[in-house]
């Protein structure tokens, strides 16, 4: 097909699950503004799908992606059918001058990414060093032990503990376009932006006045380190999404009752634990904050939103079993993270990478401030209410902080290593959080100055 027909084809087709899936939660008549939200959906969902089919024994390629998608697709269609359509009314507002400003520099910014996207191959080395190669495994070989396991006689992948989902999109992504060409996964990473921003404006339109959602969106997306990690070719910017988006659809479900945003939270948080090993934490941290802040103003949610991260942690059941059944080792296993003595002994690593972490959250120039923006205003919210509330944010991205430094601290790696080549990308997940987080929050604390007012 060619790299441009043959990406668009293959996210046309993610759109068209995502949209199969929603059927039944999506509003009638304002189907098409739900695009974004459909694509992360449909990608997550299939490429967890085709990535469970490869473990099953089947190859990555056009049959697998084309069973689980008509799967996916005729249950959410089933589900339309047997329950009946939404007669939820989708959230309407106008566009005022202001926010016809940001919309227009949202616009800007995402075509130069999607044109940069094209045009550019990836310059992390884990992109062709890692990913692309075990997709293009995957799609040759499918799940074959002597690749993806340590063994005497058979020269196999590194971080051989990673979850396969970015792999088995890129090698869908080759597939479609017709030759190997690394610029297929920049490509992805360029429209998976795309979509971010649409899912976002989407379900945060007519619930936060729109001037304050696409200027808080605008710094987001414009922000100099994620337009960089989105041409790295690396799965950074796809947990980072996921990761924020079941953040986002865990606080409407729990704010609203919105059950889109409750199964929209679900599959982003499968799409994360798939993508690569730091989503399990980061999934769990966010499961585990969302539930204490709940407990006392939508406890009756609770259940729901629990038993959507639980279907979310057993679609990453069958990765689970593969890896202990054919023993790949963990890069940190978990009594690592445990082993008081053992990290007693190492406090000096608590010197190199907290405050390198803390940089990488608070530069200017890598994160445009989303992180203090979203403290200022949660603070804020804070000294007017004098309600626990409003700090959940901050805690939520604290805490984010502090689950990196506590890896940092027991990896087996060299410290100052493993802080150069990775540091300023593991911090995306929570830099991603807090500048979804920033609109709603700024909202609220525009509502609290006038009431009191």
């Amino acid at each position: 097909m060619g790299l441009l027909p043959g990406v668009l084809a293959l996210n046309a087709v993610f759109v068209a699950v995502g949209y199969a899936l929603l059927l039944a939660l999506l509003p009638r008549g304002a189907e098409a503004s739900y695009a974004g939200v459909a694509l992360l959906a449909g990608a997550a969902a299939t490429g967890v799908g085709v990535f469970v089919a490869a473990i099953a024994g089947l190859h990555v390629g056009l049959l697998s992606l084309a069973l689980v998608a008509a799967l996916l697709a005729a249950g959410g269609i089933a589900a339309a059918l047997l329950w009946g359509r939404t007669d939820v009314r989708p959230h309407r507002a106008s566009l005022d001058g202001w926010g016809a400003v940001a919309l227009a520099g949202l616009v800007c910014v995402l075509s130069l990414a999607l044109v940069g996207g094209f045009r550019s191959s990836p310059w992390l080395d884990d992109s062709w060093g890692i990913w692309l190669p075990k997709g293009l495994a995957l799609s040759a070989h499918g799940l074959d032990e002597r690749l993806f396991a340590p063994n005497g006689s058979y020269v196999f992948f590194e971080v051989p503990d990673y979850p396969l989902w970015w792999s088995t999109v890129a090698a869908l992504g080759v597939r479609f376009v017709g030759s190997v060409d690394a610029r297929v996964l920049d490509a992805q990473l360029a429209i998976l932006l795309v979509g971010f921003a649409g899912a976002v404006a989407r379900l945060l339109w007519g619930r936060v006045r729109t001037w304050v959602l696409l200027w808080a969106l605008l710094l987001v997306v414009a922000s100099p380190e994620l337009l960089r990690e989105t041409q790295s070719g690396g799965a950074d910017v796809p947990l980072g999404v996921f990761v924020a988006s079941f953040a986002l659809g865990s606080v409407l479900w729990l704010a609203s009752g919105d059950r889109l945003a409750l199964v929209f939270a679900a599959v982003c948080a499968a799409g994360a634990l798939a993508a690569k090993t730091e989503g399990l934490p980061e999934i769990a941290l966010l499961f585990v904050v969302a539930l204490a802040a709940g407990w006392r103003v939508a406890r009756p949610r609770l259940p729901a939103l629990a038993g959507a991260a639980a279907a979310a942690f057993a679609s990453a059941v069958p990765w689970s079993w593969w890896r202990n059944a054919h023993g790949l080792p963990t890069r940190l296993p978990l009594r690592d993270l445990l082993d008081v003595a053992s990290l007693a002994d190492r406090t000096d690593r608590l010197g190199r990478s907290a405050p390198a972490l803390a940089g990488h959250f608070l530069d200017p120039t890598e994160w445009l401030l989303l992180v203090p923006l979203l403290v200022a205003a949660s603070v804020a919210g804070w000294l007017l209410t004098r309600r626990a509330l409003w700090l959940v944010p901050t805690a939520a991205v604290l805490l984010g902080y502090a689950l990196l430094v506590w890896a940092y601290w027991a990896a087996r790696e060299d410290i100052d290593y493993l802080i150069g080549t990775s540091a300023y990308r593991t911090v995306t997940p929570f830099t991603l959080l807090a500048g979804v987080l920033l609109a709603p929050l700024a909202e609220l604390l525009l509502r609290e100055r006038a009431r009191r007012d």
